[in-house]
């Protein structure tokens, strides 16, 4: 029976790496053994991948697919961990540090569109268009909260 893996973490990213790769190649591209990587998809074992080990995959994967299944995994969950915090209006470094955030977003989804299996191959499909322009809101949105808290600094200062 295959188990249910919660969408967006790490243990799903690494099915996903076990998809694209196989077994055998995803063991060798983190230099691990085929069971170790199979086990980092079990949700019930203990342990995942490394870091390190995490970028090794992802590069196996977007060298394969154009795809970074642990960076897609990472960046969903920091998103996640991060909507509700409370930020203190107009701080200039707290505003800076979302921009990050929301171009490897818009990146991801770029990255996703342009894999030879997507929707439209490396061409991109009118929803993948629709997907990209609906991001690229976001860090938009970013740089003008920035700027904001930028210009309200300064009129703060003096």
């Amino acid at each position: 029976m295959t188990k249910i893996r919660v969408a967006g973490t790490f243990e799903d990213a690494t099915l996903d790496v076990l998809r694209i790769l196989g077994v055998t190649n995803a063991a060798k591209a983190a230099n691990l053994s085929p069971k170790t990587i199979r086990d980092y998809s079990d949700p019930d074992r203990a342990g995942r991948p490394t870091l390190a080990k995490s970028v090794l995959l992802d590069a196996a994967c977007y060298a394969k697919v154009g795809r970074a299944p642990f960076l897609e995994a990472y960046t969903r969950q920091l998103a996640e961990a991060t909507a509700q915090i409370q930020r203190n209006p107009g701080d200039v470094l707290s505003e800076a540090l979302d921009l990050p955030g929301a171009i490897g977003r818009l990146l991801d989804i770029i990255r996703k569109s342009r894999a030879p299996n997507s929707p439209g191959g490396v061409k991109l499909s009118p929803n993948e268009a629709s997907a990209i322009v609906r991001e690229i809101k976001t860090p938009r949105q970013e740089l003008d909260d920035l700027e904001f808290a930028v210009v309200s600094a300064t009129k703060s200062n003096g």
